[in-house]
């Protein structure tokens, strides 16, 4: 009977099994839950198992992939895909058909849409001369999904559908852009042209927000034809170099957006012809221009949205003067002191990637304590989830390139592989990432920055 305290001391003194049995009491030492914990907080560190994580993704991929195919097959019919938007929830499907991640996880939808013509219902319902907020939003919402793809929009812009209704007749030939006449009409209506400008102004100020979809709908309908198929009526041209408002006005990022839209259209030896011959348009490619940042506290930010267009300008007269010659001055040259549109909006789209990214895994990986160790964890985390962010995006732009391409756009036996390798690829990336805080800001960008920032837009 006295060996038996003897003997519980021992046993509870003695070290605990390397398996991670516990003491015959029911205890765990100390030094076990260290060695728990040290092994807890390295399995988190190595994040989760790379072939069930591939596993996982890749059936996920490939039935997504095939249900992206049955709806690629089964509304290859124009009519039964235009009676499917008039159903309830037909149209919420046919946005999650055309929108950019569906292009990534299987076969290509927008020739579907550009076959079933879904371009013309609002084209006419944006020619109608009093329209709602949503109609006309909707409107523009569905026909900035068909036409957000080069080839998709070169296919509409080759002469199918009307402008204004089916009691409209056909452009010419010679101005295709006048199919995306209602569009135009929305943004350079001229003053004549039902009614005066400020009324009109003043009966659709809560209505501005759709002027931004508007102009992005315009460039990528110009920069999917070739130059000398930009031919656009007079008033156009007009109407560009002396529009108010949203987005021209708003900030110094407008008004470069402006002269470059302008420079594309001359690129047309018509619309050079045209612009001698307004006052307007001959008054604005001769000013000198200007250079501005953008009024915000951030300087990165106001780096970033900053416009300059003497350059521009300076280019546009020489395009004049090219066709028609002894009508303009050209001016001097200025050096730039900011990079080109385009450069600026891909640099602010990467920044603000990386801020999302860098912001998570710190709010991941902080344990709470401002010491060395805690630096050099934070900062681990924060390198390895820039280099998986990095490779997502750099796979997820060049598989963007692939999808513009004409050959994805019209052959299905290329496609249909290269959609399928896409999956692959998307999901070995995205089981490699797993290990870092890369997920959240990923699917983040994808689902809500690309389309508030317009992340994708083209401007050459």
């Amino acid at each position: 009977a006295a060996a038996r305290p003897l003997a519980g001391r021992a046993a509870a003194a003695a070290p605990a099994s390397p398996g991670g049995t516990a003491a015959p009491d029911g205890h765990i030492s100390v030094t076990e839950r260290l060695s728990l914990a040290r092994a807890k907080l390295q399995a988190e560190e190595a994040g989760p198992d790379f072939r069930r994580t591939l596993l996982a993704l890749a059936v996920s991929s490939a039935a997504a992939w095939l249900l992206l195919l049955l709806a690629r097959c089964g509304l290859s019919d124009g009519e039964r895909l235009r009676a499917l938007e008039d159903r309830t929830g037909g149209a919420l499907l046919i946005d999650l058909l055309a929108s950019r991640v569906a292009a990534h996880l299987g076969p290509f939808q927008i020739p579907n849409l550009v076959r079933a013509r879904l371009h013309e219902r609002p084209l006419q319902t944006l020619s109608q001369p009093r329209l709602r907020d949503y109609e006309r939003v909707y409107a523009l919402a569905r026909l900035g999904q068909v036409l957000h793809r080069r080839p998709a929009a070169a296919a509409v812009l080759a002469g199918q559908g009307s402008a204004g209704g089916s009691d409209a007749a056909a452009p010419p030939a010679a101005q295709p852009l006048l199919q995306l006449e209602p569009v135009f009409r929305a943004i350079f209506a001229p003053e004549a042209d039902g009614g005066a400008q400020i009324e009109r102004t003043l009966e659709m100020s809560s209505t501005t927000s759709h002027l931004d979809p508007a102009v992005g709908i315009i460039f990528d309908a110009v920069l999917a034809l070739p130059s000398e198929q930009r031919g656009v009526p007079q008033w156009v041209l007009e109407g560009l170099v002396t529009a108010r408002g949203t987005p021209w006005t708003d900030n110094p990022k407008g008004e470069e957006l402006r002269a470059l839209l302008l420079l594309h259209l001359l690129r047309c030896p018509g619309n050079c012809r045209a612009a001698v011959a307004s006052p307007d348009v001959m008054h604005y490619v001769q000013l000198p221009g200007f250079k501005a940042k953008a009024d915000t506290f951030f300087p990165i930010r106001a780096y970033l949205l900053s416009g300059e267009t003497p350059d521009l300008l300076r280019r546009s007269t020489r395009l004049i003067g090219k066709n028609c010659p002894g009508s303009v001055a050209v001016q001097q040259r200025l050096k730039r002191d900011t990079p080109t549109l385009q450069t600026k909006h891909d640099i602010r789209n990467v920044w603000t990637t990386l801020l999302i990214t860098m912001g998570w895994a710190s709010a991941r990986a902080w344990r709470g304590a401002i010491d060395w160790p805690a630096m050099v964890a934070l900062g681990k985390a924060c390198g390895g989830a820039l280099a998986g962010i990095g490779v997502l995006e750099t796979l997820w732009r060049v598989e963007e390139l692939v999808i513009d391409t004409t050959w994805y756009y019209e052959d299905d036996r290329a496609m249909l592989p290269c959609s399928a390798a896409m999956c692959l690829a998307n999901s070995a990336a995205m089981a490699w990432a797993c290990r870092f805080f890369v997920v959240v800001p990923f699917l983040a960008c994808r689902l809500v920055k690309d389309d508030f920032m317009d992340a994708y837009r083209v401007y050459m």
